[in-house]
């Protein structure tokens, strides 16, 4: 495998995105595109970058806007801001027809939690191009999507009125309620934590946050909590059933972040989908302890292996 490399991509309304492409050695298998969760950089996938580069695929991934070293316009960057989820597809995009579109096929898309929920919207926009299926995307492997949010125990109709008179008073940009700067103090890893049971991979997260202060991303705003409530309202809407792409949809059913029903939800509308749950697992599915996440790879590559685009490694290696 050759180190990633790190590039700009410049978008149509002048905002930059941090971009880094690994190859594997050899023929490619396809290209994976690779989609990081809300508040999280680059690095922290490496682990799973790597993973899909052993298994004969090069890796594109990128920042999201507002967060890693990607551009955030707020005076304080630490702010995570959004006004309308249908920007994250837009940038998705541009990523894909300037980075993904020419590099070997097929192309998978990989996303966590927010990218994930981005990830499906994506899917919904283009699965009515020509030929019936979307052409961008031979599969999707989504971890833990954030169809949903958990309200913390809120009436989700309350959150979205607070949201809404929070945006309404001019604060669209401001920390909602209970939001605040990331404290250092969240990197100590404990068992109760609602992201993974396993600490040196918790530390893969947290540990860049304390050496590089720049990559560090704190609480959401009024805008962000109401784009993602609407979000989640349009998704509901949406005829999930046109999206005919596979779909393998990795769920642990006692998640703190998102809501797994919502998950269940999706998966009986989606026109292909396979949903695997692990009720042993946090939020970071694929961060997980060994014993977790060797199952979820497991289920990844028995997916991958059902994909009828997706050649097997042996025929890209030409080994027997």
């Amino acid at each position: 495998m050759t180190d990633p490399v790190y590039d700009w991509l410049r978008l149509p309304d002048g905002t930059r995105l941090r971009t880094a492409r690994l190859s594997s050695l050899g023929a490619a298998r396809g290209t994976v595109l690779l989609l990081a969760g809300r508040a999280e950089f680059i690095e922290k996938y490496t682990e799973t970058a790597e993973a899909f580069v052993a298994r004969g695929f090069q890796v594109v991934t990128f920042d999201w806007r507002n967060q890693g070293l990607s551009d955030r316009p707020l005076a304080n960057r630490q702010i995570h801001h959004l006004t309308d989820f249908a920007t994250l597809v837009d940038d998705l995009d541009a990523v894909h027809d300037a980075l993904v579109a020419p590099l070997a096929k097929p192309v998978v898309l990989a996303a966590h939690s927010m990218g994930a929920l981005v990830a499906l919207l994506a899917l919904a926009r283009h699965a009515g191009e020509p030929g019936g299926r979307p052409g961008r995307y031979a599969a999707a492997i989504l971890s833990a999507p954030m169809f949903e949010i958990h309200t913390r125990g809120l009436p989700r109709p309350l959150v979205a009125w607070l949201a809404a008179y929070g945006c309404a008073c001019g604060w669209a940009e401001r920390y909602a309620f209970g939001q605040h700067d990331y404290d250092p103090a969240e990197g100590i890893f404990r068992a109760d934590n609602t992201i993974t049971s396993d600490p040196a991979r918790y530390a893969a997260f947290h540990g860049p946050y304390a050496a590089r202060p720049e990559l560090r991303v704190g609480g959401v705003s009024f805008g962000w909590v109401a784009a993602a409530l609407r979000a989640a309202d349009r998704l509901r809407a949406l005829p999930l059933e046109r999206v005919t792409t596979p779909v393998l949809l990795l769920s642990a059913p006692g998640d703190r972040i998102v809501r797994a029903d919502a998950h269940r939800a999706v998966a009986r509308r989606l026109g292909n989908a396979t949903l695997a749950e692990h009720p042993e697992a946090k939020h970071e599915l694929l961060m997980e302890r060994d014993s977790i996440r060797d199952r979820v790879w497991g289920d990844i590559d028995a997916f991958l292996a059902a994909c009828p685009e997706i050649p097997e490694r042996a025929a890209v290696d030409g080994v027997a």
